[in-house]
């Protein structure tokens, strides 16, 4: 029984795509960790709810935990990030998957008017540093930005060794990706 930890905020699309996926594995045992209990979840799924800021209980959730997925939102992401590095601590072997919606080349892509450029370089000052807090942590971790084939790019431990930042794939990724057991991450560089 392999035992899965989803935590963050999903939408109504994710939590039916991991459903459909989990029930396609029956050796998959899933927690969600997530600050709004949606109803779409099946029973057998054990539902948490909390914040991903909660470092304490983040902790908790991530005991016995084979694997876990991470959604981050756009607006925290180096709270979140910070609160799941030392939440993760305890448990520094288990893979760690994380997905942010938005990633450098979403940025660079965005028309920005004169007086947004302010709040962009925000944006990507917070990216950067996700990256590297998780280079920092001794923590197995894969960070997948962006949400289309255009603009997805991924980062993991053994990249950053050599790789200051997160490079194209040129393909979309979900979360749900991972749950394959056959799932082999494309590098293009």
């Amino acid at each position: 029984m392999q035992n899965i930890l989803v935590a963050g905020r999903l939408t109504l699309e994710q939590v039916q795509a991991l459903t459909a996926t989990v029930q396609q594995h029956p050796t998959i045992r899933l927690t969600v960790y997530t600050p709004t209990v949606v109803s779409a979840w099946p029973a057998s799924v054990d539902l948490i709810a909390g914040d991903l800021t909660d470092a304490v209980g983040l902790t908790a959730a991530m005991l016995d935990q084979d694997l876990v997925l991470v959604q981050l939102e756009s607006s925290a992401l180096t709270k979140q990030t910070q609160s799941i590095t030392a939440a993760m601590t305890a448990s520094s072997t288990v893979p760690l998957v994380l997905s942010m919606p938005e990633s450098v080349l979403t940025m660079a892509q965005k028309t920005v008017k004169w007086y947004q450029g302010h709040r962009q370089r925000k944006q990507l000052g917070e990216i950067r540093r996700v990256e590297q807090l998780l280079r920092q942590s001794q923590l197995n971790f894969t960070l997948i930005q962006g949400t289309t084939t255009a603009d997805t790019t991924v980062y993991n431990r053994a990249m950053s060794q050599t790789w200051p930042t997160a490079v194209p794939i040129r393909r979309q990724l979900a979360l749900t990706d991972y749950l394959s057991r056959e799932f082999n991450l494309p590098f293009v560089a």
